[in-house]
């Protein structure tokens, strides 16, 4: 099976360039960091997470705890996933469980494009 890391195409928002144009100059794009390539899903996700985090760091009340037990839920599931992925990507070929469980733990995390 070819596959291919999602972080090879170019960033949709700077379409490469790594420069977005703002009222004050030309900025680093902040959907690439100046990469000019996009971010896979998890480096996505990733800086959502934290962005998250941050906009709910303090708050009164409940909000904030189940923001981080949230955020720490999804992450151990995420690294759960890639564990489960890469235990299937040992198997053998001809093993038709792991490779359904690869293209469905592939599915979830976004790690490699399929043809």
């Amino acid at each position: 099976m070819a596959q291919e890391t999602t972080s090879t195409k170019q960033c949709l928002t700077c379409h490469g360039t790594g420069m977005t144009a703002t009222d004050y100059g030309p900025l680093a794009c902040t959907d690439c960091f100046g990469d000019g390539k996009a971010l896979g899903l998890g480096a996505r996700l990733e800086w959502r997470l934290r962005a998250i985090e941050g906009a709910h760091r303090g708050a009164r009340g409940e909000v904030g705890a189940d923001i981080v037990w949230l955020v720490h839920e999804l992450r151990a599931t995420r690294e759960a996933l890639v564990r489960i992925l890469a235990r299937c990507q040992d198997a053998d070929e001809s093993d038709d469980a792991a490779r359904d469980v690869r293209h469905l733990a592939n599915e979830a995390l976004g790690l490699y494009e399929t043809k």
